[in-house]
């Protein structure tokens, strides 16, 4: 009976760690999470949009031309793409050949370790950073709104905005985990230079009064 309780005991354990792994991935890939996710790399941001229909719009503000579509089993799905350019914006009109419930996925590209974003649809953000970045420091970059919920993940940071609704864009500034360290150690040795050289400063200053007090005595010996 003891041994049976265990083989049990053992399965369960073993179903509860498969459907965590599979929780965990599908939230990733963005099919659970009820928004749009980015996923940061050092030059571009692969782009994750949840999908519930037949036709979708979509506004960007830059021409982007790697669309796909999956469905809910990760099956490729072709649609027809137009745009129009408005105002400064891309207005895409997607039209899938049936209706999916899935992810439309694309890439926009990035400069440098700050990423904008303005909000175009309403919905809820997320910002998955580079492996080995961070956020948060006053001094090396913040996220400016304040997001509502932040992991720290080995795959990358993840920042979530729940509610956009009031928020015109999004700004992060990150930068390497260890930057901290060496912004630390680069300051410190910047310190210890300037402790060295007013201890120089100052005994060079005592030298030239000593030298000029004893030019003063000889000069003073000579006059009498």
């Amino acid at each position: 009976m003891y041994d049976y309780l265990l083989k049990v005991g053992a399965r369960v354990l073993i179903a509860l760690a498969v459907i965590c792994t599979i929780t965990i991935a599908s939230e990733l890939n963005g099919t659970e999470f009820n928004g749009t996710t980015y996923i940061l790399s050092e030059r571009e941001a692969e782009v994750i949009v949840p999908i519930n229909a037949s036709e979708f719009n979509l506004t960007l503000t830059e021409n982007v031309g790697n669309m796909t579509l999956f469905d809910e089993k990760g099956k490729s799905v072709a649609f027809n793409s137009s745009y129009e350019f408005w105002q400064g914006d891309y207005i895409y009109n997607l039209d899938f050949e049936r209706h999916v419930t899935g992810r439309l996925i694309y890439n926009i590209t990035l400069q440098g370790q700050q990423f904008v974003l303005p909000i175009k649809d309403h919905q809820p953000v997320r910002i998955i950073l580079p492996t080995g970045y961070t956020t948060g420091d006053r001094i090396l970059g913040i996220a400016r709104p304040a997001p509502d919920n932040i992991t720290a993940d080995d795959a990358g940071d993840i920042l979530i905005w729940n509610n956009t609704t009031s928020i015109p864009y999004i700004e992060v500034n990150y930068y390497r985990k260890n930057a901290l360290q060496a912004l630390t150690l680069i300051l410190s040795i910047l310190a210890l230079a300037g402790l060295a050289l007013l201890i120089e400063y100052y005994f060079s200053i005592r030298k030239l009064r000593a030298a000029r007090m004893e030019e003063e005595n000889e000069m003073k010996k000579k006059a009498r």
